[in-house]
């Protein structure tokens, strides 16, 4: 089991104004972060491998790649008192940042991570720009729908033609198999799967993150899901969530 999974979402207030779209906002705006409860002690086999593996992290994203996973320690070696120290996680950049700003942002990002969850087993930070997770269990790679943060806009609407925009930028994301930005008369949306998820568990993975949307949001001007390995985001109208700090806490 995830040392994450169980966690529940904790939605806050927010205030919606106009902004610009996805694609031009601040690749640092802190969207959502989740902390296990458990924690390791100081000087342990487990820090020293988490430290390992984000520094790989920060290091790694210079090559330019978007998406990529890291394992450091553990395995099967001949030291029985390493079995369970092995650190497991990943980064990810959204899929029109340039490579300079994918570094920038995972860097930023792996060092805001150790003050958001302190000495936490298993953690994640999404900013608009990327995404990091690390985890003591081993995440990379398995199919996951578990929703880990959604919110909706306060302001609604009922008008035909958002509502036919809306649903013509959902229809386009959920049959994406990757990064993908969409535009239908005043409504703008974005999705985006993991690096190392399947073309066809991407798309059915945006279609959960689509059908919890719609249900969950209904008619909001702005929404956005972010499951465990895709999120769909969609705004209407310049309207765009401003900065919040929402924090996934888990059981």
């Amino acid at each position: 089991m995830h040392l994450l999974s169980g966690c529940v979402v904790v939605l806050v207030l927010i205030s919606l104004g106009a902004a610009p779209p996805a694609a031009d906002a601040a690749t640092g705006t802190f969207i959502y972060a989740g902390c296990s409860p458990s924690k390791y002690e100081p000087n342990t086999a487990f820090q020293s491998n988490l430290n390992s593996l984000l520094s790989s992290i920060a290091s790694t994203a210079s090559s330019g790649a978007a998406y990529n996973s890291f394992t450091a320690g553990g395995g099967a070696g001949p030291d029985p008192a390493a079995a369970g120290t092995a650190a497991y996680g990943l980064y990810q950049c959204r899929g029109d940042l340039s490579p300079g700003d994918c570094v920038s942002c995972v860097r930023q990002t792996v060092a805001r991570l150790g003050a958001v969850c302190a000495n936490a087993y298993a953690a994640s930070l999404q900013v608009d720009g990327c995404y990091v997770r690390y985890d003591a269990a081993d995440f990379i790679g398995r199919a996951d729908t578990t929703t880990a943060y959604r919110k909706c806009s306060s302001s609604t609407s009922r008008d035909g033609a958002f509502l036919t925009s809306r649903d013509g930028v959902l229809g386009e994301l959920q049959a994406a198999a990757g990064y993908k930005l969409s535009t239908s008369g005043t409504v703008q949306g974005v999705a985006q799967c993991l690096g190392d998820v399947p073309a066809n568990d991407c798309t059915a993975c945006l279609a959960e993150a689509v059908g919890q949307l719609k249900v969950a949001c209904g008619t909001a001007l702005a929404a956005d899901v972010y499951l465990a390995q895709c999120y769909v985001r969609y705004w209407a109208n310049g309207y765009y969530f401003r900065p919040n700090s929402g924090m996934r806490h888990c059981n």
